[in-house]
């Protein structure tokens, strides 16, 4: 019996193959801050978001001439169900403001959206400390 169910693969190529005939689109990717340095208490998420992350770039580099342009987005700790009872880490923000971040980033140029913006600057520089003064870190 032949299945209509796409893995997420396959149905992200086949977006791919839509948006490429069309000559535009834009695949959004939901991405986590978590990407850029993996944290030791959640380093299979963190290196999930990170893989994640490199294939959006990856596809965002062999379709740059296609019309179709890769938005990752980057949101930290998000107060929601899933993370109800969980102490908010710094910077939190809400579902609502991801949504908006991401609504606003699609009339503009950027191919990364970090929430809230400012997670942007923390990760640049929680990207280059060296990893033993990572560890000591209350994160």
């Amino acid at each position: 019996m032949r299945s209509n169910f796409l893995g997420a693969g396959s149905l992200l190529l086949e977006c791919l193959r839509l948006m490429r005939e069309r000559g535009r689109g834009t695949l959004i990717v939901l991405s986590s801050v978590a990407a850029e340095r993996p944290r030791a208490g959640n380093a299979i998420y963190g290196a999930a978001k990170a893989g994640l992350d490199a294939l959006a770039q990856g596809i965002a580099d062999a379709e740059a001439n296609s019309g179709v342009r890769v938005l990752v987005v980057r949101p930290g700790f998000v107060t929601t169900k899933m993370t109800a009872g969980l102490p908010p880490a710094p910077f939190a923000t809400t579902p609502e403001a991801v949504a908006d971040a991401t609504v606003s980033a699609l009339t503009g140029r950027a191919h990364t959206v970090w929430v809230p913006g400012r997670l942007r600057v923390a990760f640049s520089l929680l990207r280059h400390l060296p990893r033993g003064l990572y560890r000591r870190l209350p994160l």
